[in-house]
Parts: C-alpha cells; structure tokens; sequence
C-alpha cells in the first residue's frame, strides 16, 4: 500500500512538472547538449521548450559558467581531412562528420561555435561558415572578400549573439575592420583602421578583446568597448635561437596563454605563460622538460592544446606522438598515455597525423548559428 502511494506521488510529480514549462525548464537546464537533442523527440511540449531561443540561451549560459568544472573536447583533422573528437578523459579518438560535400578547415572555434572554410575542390571557391559541431546547424556568413585576418567571438556570458571579426586590406595599404553580427546576420564596417598591411595568424578571442598575433612581429589587439585598434608586444621568446623557438597563443577557461617550445636536438623544453588581465603583461607560469617523452617516444613531439583548470591539478597539456595522444600533467609532471591508436586503420607509421592548427577546443552547446 505504502509502494503505491510512493509510485502515485512520483507519477504526480512528474506530471506537474511535464505540464509547467518554467519547472520543465529548470529541470532541463541541468542536462548534457546532446542529451537535450535526443530528448526533444519525447514530446511536442519538450521539442518547444528545448528548440526555443530562450531555453538554449538559458542553457548555454548555465554551462558557461560550470565549464571550469569540466574539460571540453578537441576537434583533431588528421590526414584526407578525417576528423576525431579526443576527451582528455576518453580512451579513444571518436570518428566526426560535418555532414559537408566539401572539403572542411577549421578557422576557430569559441565557446562551442566554429568557423570554417569549405570548397568543393582543392581550387575551388571558398565559402565561410559558422557551424554548431553538437547540433550540426549551420550558417553561411556570404564573405566575398580578400581578408588579412578572421576571428570569431562568441561568449554567452555576455551575449547570446555570436561576432565574426574580418580584417580587410585597402588600396592605401591599410585595413579595415568588418563585423558580422549574429543579431542582424549583417556585416557592417568598423570606422578604426590602421597601416603596414599584414597577414595575421587568425585572431583570439579573450577578456571582450581579439588579439590578432603575427609571428616574430608587432602584433594588433581590438577593443569592443574603445573600438579601436592599437599595437599589442609579442609574447616572450625565451630563447633567440633561429629556427629552434616557436610558440602558439591559446585561450583557455578565460586565461590566455603563450606556449613557447624550444626544440633541439638534444634539448627540448616548452614555457607556458600567461597573460595579467590586470596590466595585460606576459608572466611565466610552467616549465616543461620535454627530454623524458622525447626520449621514450622519440624525437617527434607535437604539441596539440592546453586545458587551464580551476585548480592547478586540473591543469593539462595534450601532445601527439606518433601513434599516441599524451597528457602531460604540470602539478605532477607527469606523462600519460591517453589514447594509442596504432592499431586504427588510419594510423600511419613515422608520421605525426595531427597539428595544433588543426586541433580545436570542441564544448557541447545548443547555440543557434
């Protein structure tokens, strides 16, 4: 009899909740993206609740805020443009299909958003999209220009609205700025321009400001609050060794980062710093002795991203070796094989099969595109 009531209450409790689309939101919000897209086919009251612009907002936002208490995903493409999803957590490299008849480039990615370059043909025309990688939604941002420089931004905790930054060379041998803004699905010129055209290493998103980065020279940071354009100093090079010294600037849970690699022969090391939000100044964080992996795994090391945790211990480094993915924890110092895919079919002997540049952080998220 007791069993009865207990099971009647729950029935009842799951009614009132399933009826009330503010309850049903609240209990929902909790959920995994991809847990959310299969539960829209439960009913046409959850398909309205989940697929509306507000709830995905709500959700996104919720997740935002949590997201130092996980770790997101990369995008890896590896060789003929084949994609795997790698969790720092996950054992193995998952297969992902863009659905695209085209061959896919990643530009960025932001916050769970990405953009990319597609063409049909190696030589064919290039068109631009913004893509959802959890939802497989798309948009196409219709850029027919030229462009020095491509960034996309996108922070929930601040807009709903996605931007694509596109820095465009003038005749005067300056640049302007263009501003796609999801809002009004518009481009729409910046009044800040600037001289000594240059061909910048994309652009990264980080503190409400995009930091256009060019190896080796003076660099450019924009200002949504000034709206303006100014000169940025280049992260530090340790080491001033032609050839031995390269680094790669990456965002990671609100800090942004430079991660110099210094690799010779017999010397192998990397410096991560990191940049003040305070007096926007490079300070050293990590050093890494690369010597240990090199000489384990052999001398081909590739560093593919870094997760920045809440707390130290959380802190990460993802490398590739050939037929392995890495872990390299700092608080630790320790190495770890994450995933060894040496018995795949498209593993390749000798070879490095994955870049940084192609190594993409990927968050689950329902945002519309």
């Amino acid at each position: 009899m007791m069993q009865c009531k207990r099971s009647s209450s729950i029935r009842s409790s799951a009614a009132i909740i399933g009826s009330n689309d503010d309850l049903l939101t609240e209990f929902l919000i909790f959920f995994p993206a991809k847990s959310l897209i299969r539960f829209q086919l439960v009913s046409k009251q959850w398909h309205s609740v989940i697929s509306s612009p507000s709830f995905r907002h709500l959700h996104s936002l919720h997740h935002c805020r949590r997201r130092a208490k996980s770790q997101p995903s990369f995008l890896l493409r590896g060789a003929a443009s084949r994609f795997f999803i790698c969790h720092p957590t996950v054992k193995r490299l998952v297969p992902f299909s863009f659905g695209f008849n085209k061959k896919v480039n990643i530009l960025r990615s932001c916050n769970g958003l990405l953009l990319l370059e597609c063409r049909k043909t190696n030589f064919g025309y290039k068109d631009y999209y913004i893509f959802n990688p959890t939802t497989l939604k798309f948009r196409n941002l219709w850029l027919r220009k030229a462009f020095v420089g491509l960034c996309l931004v996108f922070d929930p905790s601040r807009s709903p609205h996605y931007r694509v930054l596109c820095l465009v060379p003038c005749e005067n041998s300056s640049s302007r700025l263009l501003v796609y803004d999801s809002e009004t699905h518009k481009w729409k010129d910046s009044v800040e321009s600037y001289t000594r055209r240059q061909k910048f290493c994309g652009g990264i998103y980080w503190n409400d400001d995009v930091y256009f980065y060019k190896s080796r020279h003076m660099s450019r940071c924009y200002s949504f609050k000034n709206e303006k354009i100014c000169a940025l100093d280049d992260p530090p090079l340790v080491i001033r060794s032609p050839g031995a010294m390269k680094y790669h600037i990456m965002e990671s849970n609100g800090h942004l980062h430079s991660v110099s690699l210094y690799l010779k022969p017999i010397n192998k090391y990397l410096y991560v710093y990191e940049m003040s939000d305070v007096d926007f100044s490079w300070c050293r964080k990590y050093r890494v002795d690369l010597n240990p992996i090199s000489a384990t795994f052999g001398g081909n090391i590739r560093l593919l991203g870094m997760i920045r945790g809440d707390r130290e211990e959380d802190s990460i480094l993802l490398f590739h070796v050939t037929g392995k993915i890495m872990v390299y924890r700092f608080v630790a110092e320790v190495f770890e094989v994450l995933v060894d895919f040496r018995s795949e079919g498209y593993f390749r002997e000798g070879l490095l099969q994955f870049e940084f540049k192609n190594a993409h952080q990927f968050i689950e998220s329902l945002a519309p595109v």
